[in-house]
């Protein structure tokens, strides 16, 4: 889905719902890392963020970061920062010497390319931009670690792993206590080699372990398409990637040529992608001409986005819209044009104000940055980062929901659904 440079949206919040037990190989073995990586990805800063970076406050949240990371190992040493009025090639020459002295007294317990990614994380995170920065793709709720969609046609889905499987233990180490960084280290690996989940099912008393071969996959943009009793239609939308657009319109003309008389959209989990199929979803749901969101550009430039065509979804069906804290990004768009146009119903939690547009830039040894190049506004101009959509009807999904086996936030869409296709046409 990323490349280099590549325009694209995607939620950097620790704050993303667990999808699969086995992710994508690494692309190639990681090199070490030292302060050269901390420049590269300073200069990538500089030149790609859509406001002026000033590279001595940059390099002063990547000591920052790695004060953060020596004091977080017991580890002490002297790193002060930069007067303000310190140029910007003393500070990167100050900066190199700072960074030696940190690996001499991190000397065998913290290594160059830990202190690199420290210092990195230091400067992104400064930006308290919610696409500026590294991904994190796991959501724990209360502690506890859940399965919140299998990939079809993935290795967890070969394995026999359900929505709801609670995560009891990754190679035989509780997950109890572990922070999403750990979970997920555990869980990622290159293609062939394996990992053993212990997972906890509803109304299965023992506990379920399971081996699972890593392998490469396929994130499909439609989970799940499927006709519920009283003709409701359910479309679960994971992401915006390529041939999204295509996909959605054909799912929605398959549930209308069997008799839809509503539609659940569950955006819930779904982190954005590109902004053209973003478009052409918007176009088969909402009619033409309308105001769906903005794009803000370098200078204060506003180019505002319409819909440009006929919808598919006739304006008779009635639109539920599922969404919760990790519907972000595009997904979060989409959400608010529905609601400020008044096309449908959104239920669920509030979207996690992730809301602007990035590029992943590729480093030097392997890892990425992902930059914000310009902003993103609703329709009618409304910034959604920090603050998300409030859904029209709100509905938790608790950890003892999942415990259970239960769908709060569905059966809420579901019956709200059924009530508005019981009325009587005219």
């Amino acid at each position: 889905m990323f490349g280099h440079r590549r325009l694209t949206w995607h939620i950097l919040l620790t704050t993303l719902m667990l999808v699969i037990l086995a992710v994508s190989p690494l692309a190639r073995p990681a090199q070490a890392a030292d302060q050269s990586l901390v420049f590269e990805a300073l200069q990538a800063l500089q030149t790609n963020y859509v406001d002026a970076v000033d590279p001595v406050q940059m390099l002063n949240a990547a000591l920052l970061g790695m004060r953060q990371q020596l004091s977080t190992s017991g580890i002490v040493a002297d790193l002060p920062d930069f007067p303000n009025y310190t140029t910007a090639v003393g500070a990167k020459r100050a900066f190199g010497e700072r960074f030696s002295a940190a690996v001499t007294a991190a000397s065998g317990q913290l290594t160059t390319t830990q202190l690199a990614y420290a210092a990195i994380r230091g400067m992104t995170g400064s930006f308290n931009d919610s696409h500026t920065g590294f991904l994190t793709p796991l959501l724990p709720k209360d502690g506890r670690f859940f399965i919140w969609a299998v990939i079809p046609g993935g290795p967890a889905e070969a394995a026999g792993v359900h929505e709801f499987d609670r995560i009891a233990k990754i190679n035989d180490l509780p997950t109890g206590g572990m922070t999403v960084d750990q979970v997920s280290g555990m869980i990622r690996g290159p293609a062939g080699s394996s990992v053993t989940v212990t997972l906890a099912r509803v109304g299965v008393s023992d506990p379920l372990g399971f081996t699972i071969t890593r392998a490469p996959i396929v994130v499909p943009a439609v989970f799940r398409t499927e006709l519920l009793d009283g003709k409701v239609g359910y479309l679960r939308l994971y992401q915006f990637v390529d041939h999204t657009g295509t996909d959605v319109r054909d799912a929605i003309a398959g549930l209308l040529q069997q008799g839809m008389r509503a539609l659940v959209l569950d955006l819930r989990g779904n982190s954005g992608g590109y902004l053209v199929e973003l478009d052409r979803v918007l176009n088969t749901l909402l009619p033409r001409g309308l105001r769906v969101y903005a794009q803000v550009r370098p200078g204060g430039k506003v180019d505002v986005v319409r819909t440009t065509r006929s919808p598919l979804l006739p304006a008779t069906v009635p639109l539920i819209v599922l969404v919760d804290e990790g519907s972000a990004s595009a997904a979060e768009l989409l959400a608010a044009a529905i609601k400020e146009n008044h096309r449908g119903t959104l239920v669920g939690a509030k979207t996690a104000g992730a809301v602007e547009a990035s590029i992943l830039h590729d480093l030097s040894d392997g890892s990425a940055l992902s930059i914000t190049a310009f902003r993103l506004t609703t329709g009618m101009g409304v910034r959604l980062e920090h603050t998300g959509v409030e859904p029209d009807v709100a509905a938790v999904l608790t950890a003892t929901d999942l415990e259970v086996g239960v769908d709060r936030q569905f059966g809420t869409a579901l019956q709200i659904a059924r009530q508005v296709t019981a009325q009587p046409t005219h």
